[in-house]
């Protein structure tokens, strides 16, 4: 699941420069690009020249605190994904926080385990709004933008066939997908050539072993019926 996370950008806003090295750099390792500020200010300016994905930021910032960033930010961008992270557990920044939509409020120091949890609750949510990527049976997922298949973060090997094969079972998905039409998108001399039925049954059965159970399920003298979920 945290491989999603590749697809897309940071925003990080810590002005305490230990925490700030530290977390960048365990982010490094998820995030496609991460930018970097101190203050409220500049995380502004940053939010408008790069448009990130995810915003991470403190409360206590120089300039303009993270609660006031976070609000400028979400009345231009609904989309964003927003967590705080604070030493503050006042009620009145908590429930300021509640009215910004956030992924998640988490109080400093945060164990490594719940900032996991977090990035898996954050891949989820990104998950659900793509259209980059198709939640297959299982937890396997498909990046239609990098053409990758995944479960659990490790990618699972296609070849090219395999990969056009999918692509189109995920084009038509829920909808019957004749022999014909895939000896067409597999084969690009399938015209010069005599394509037979068993290549078909062949390439179907290879993919078939890459991916959930009951994905792909024959129709009698007609093709196949791909379903996601």
């Amino acid at each position: 699941m945290l491989s999603i996370l590749n697809s897309h950008s940071l925003l990080y806003v810590e002005d305490e420069p230990e925490i700030q090295e530290n977390i960048s750099a365990y982010l490094s390792d998820y995030f496609a690009r991460i930018h970097l500020t101190d203050n409220g200010e500049d995380a502004l300016k940053l939010y408008k020249n790069h448009r990130p994905d995810v915003l991470i930021l403190d409360i206590n910032l120089p300039k303009i605190n993270g609660l006031d960033v976070a609000k400028k930010i979400r009345q231009q961008d609904s989309t964003i994904k927003i967590i705080m992270l604070t030493a503050f557990t006042e009620k009145e920044k908590l429930l300021q926080a509640t009215e910004l939509k956030l992924t998640k409020y988490l109080i400093k120091p945060v164990p490594p385990k719940i900032f996991k949890e977090t990035l898996n609750i954050l891949a989820n949510e990104l998950l659900q709004n793509s259209s980059q990527f198709i939640a297959l049976k299982d937890s396997f997922i498909w990046d239609k933008k990098q053409q990758k298949l995944s479960i659990s973060d490790e990618i699972i090997n296609l070849s090219e066939k395999e990969t056009r094969l999918l692509n189109l079972f995920i084009n038509n998905n829920g909808k019957a997908v004749s022999n014909e039409k895939i000896i067409t998108a597999l084969w690009e001399d399938a015209i010069e050539r005599d394509i037979s039925i068993d290549s078909v049954k062949n390439q179907v059965s290879k993919l078939r072993k890459k991916l959930p159970k009951n994905c792909i399920n024959n129709i009698y003298a007609e093709g196949y019926i791909f379903k996601s979920i």
